[in-house]
């Protein structure tokens, strides 16, 4: 079984997970509501994806629902 001669230095060790660091992701604004989101990705506010309708929001769903149920 191999097993380390010498203890791993603490530099050492630190620099073998030097790229483990957390990615700062860059950050886009919607044309629609004008809210922060990931470029190439939809709103997750608004659910527009340049320009076209994605997909349908919570806040939509529930007035959806609300309109279900009164008629």
């Amino acid at each position: 079984m191999a097993v380390p001669k010498k203890r791993t230095s603490y530099s050492r060790q630190r620099m073998r997970r030097s790229h483990d660091h957390i990615k700062i992701h860059p950050v886009g604004v919607c044309e629609k509501c004008g809210q922060n989101k990931f470029p190439h990705h939809m709103c997750l506010e608004c659910g527009y994806y340049k320009g076209r309708k994605v997909i349908i929001t919570k806040a939509e769903r529930r007035t959806l629902r609300r309109e279900k149920k009164e008629n």
